[in-house]
């Protein structure tokens, strides 16, 4: 009936941004299994006419086996359409190509850039180009990003540092004009003396050895929803924020449901959520948590009453407010401006208005963002 859908295949693995939130350390020849891969699936991409335009680790999904899945073609364009126009800024201020940032014409190219400051990421840890929303559009048209070399713990190949200044090259001509050169100079770099076409075959990696920060099991999506789902009849729609946070911290499913506990506030309820998601849980010990997100009890699963809301929610103030919207425009860009004025029109505190602009993110970058507030706070 003239309705435009994407179908999708479901895909059981973790997005490579979960990973970075964790602090994964990835070997150097594991990182040029994940750049080969994502530079295989676009060059399939861009060859049938398909631009992605915001390629970032929350939309690179990593599988058990190691093996790479692009995921979010929800602002691609496909070439010779008209869905958008010169002037637009689409894709994710971080991963933007400078020709984004000001809303220029760009094709398949920008894609190329955003790979190229995913690899940088992968190599030190850090982003190339970070800031504010204003900082990194400055920054990503007229600074040049340090040489990996220089951040990376890693014993680089001599010749990341030349490929990745071209990669990050301001303007599109000077930047490699396709998925394969870009995988050319990624074998050439790893030492490979026969490279191949992206396509050509499929690199696969184990995963299980991939070290990451302390607190670090990596929950799967299923398991969070069914937490976030007991968890909700006894604190609201905080829930799902609750969740993510504790994810970040626990060694396993027991734990996870400790901490969980721990934003009851009422000990009979508590004891109720304990028993009724698991019976493990009940022995676990409590672990200590902090952050500047808490709400009270609340059984019903409805918002906060009023004197719940008096005795332990944080009043809303516009510093925060403008705070916070700096923080979101990181992750959306200048859309944040108009989802954080809407969610304050909302909100009665705090709490209720982080939860209305986390809504709008993905869930990796929504744990990322949240984290963030917590250390601001």
């Amino acid at each position: 009936d003239n309705i435009a859908y994407i179908a999708m295949e479901y895909v059981d693995g973790i997005g490579l941004r979960e990973y970075l939130n964790r602090k994964a350390r990835f070997e150097f020849q594991q990182i040029v299994a994940i750049l080969t891969q994502l530079l295989s699936a676009l060059d399939f991409a861009h060859s049938q006419g398909v631009v992605h335009r915001d390629i970032k680790p929350a939309n690179l999904i990593l599988t058990s086996s190691g093996a790479l899945k692009v995921a979010d073609f929800g602002i691609a364009r496909v070439d010779a359409s008209n869905l958008t126009m010169t002037g637009m800024v689409m894709g994710t201020p971080s991963y933007m190509a400078p020709e984004q940032c000001q809303g220029l014409p760009s094709d398949h190219r920008a894609d190329l850039f955003s790979v190229g400051v995913v690899f940088y990421e992968l190599l030190t840890g850090t982003k190339p180009f970070d800031g504010s929303i204003e900082s990194i559009t400055y920054r990503i048209c007229h600074e040049e990003a340090r040489p990996p070399s220089a951040l990376s713990p890693l014993a680089l190949p001599p010749a990341v540092d030349a490929m990745m200044a071209t990669a990050l090259a301001k303007h599109p001509d000077d930047r490699f004009q396709h998925a394969r050169a870009f995988h050319f100079a990624l074998r050439l770099a790893a030492g490979d003396a026969h490279p191949v076409r992206p396509g050509g075959e499929t690199t696969v990696m184990n995963l299980s050895d991939v070290p990451l920060q302390a607190g670090g099991h990596v929950f799967d999506d299923a398991s969070l929803t069914t937490a976030e789902r007991r968890l909700v009849k006894f604190v609201g729609p905080m829930a799902r924020i609750f969740v993510r946070q504790a994810a970040a911290q626990a060694h396993d499913s027991r734990e996870l449901y400790a901490l969980l506990a721990e934003r009851i506030d009422d000990p009979a309820e508590r004891d109720r959520f304990t028993r009724l998601a698991s019976g493990d849980a009940s022995g676990s010990r409590t672990a200590p948590t902090s952050g500047a997100l808490r709400s009270g009890s609340n059984p019903s699963g409805r918002a906060a009453t009023t004197a719940t809301r008096s005795r332990a929610a944080r009043p809303l103030d516009q510093p925060f407010v403008e705070r916070t919207t700096t923080r979101l425009a990181v992750y959306m860009g200048p859309i944040a401006r108009v989802i954080a004025r809407k969610a304050a029109q909302q909100a009665h505190d705090a709490e209720e208005f982080v939860r209305l602009v986390a809504e709008h993110l993905g869930t990796q970058e929504r744990d990322a963002f949240v984290r963030d507030l917590d250390a601001d706070a």
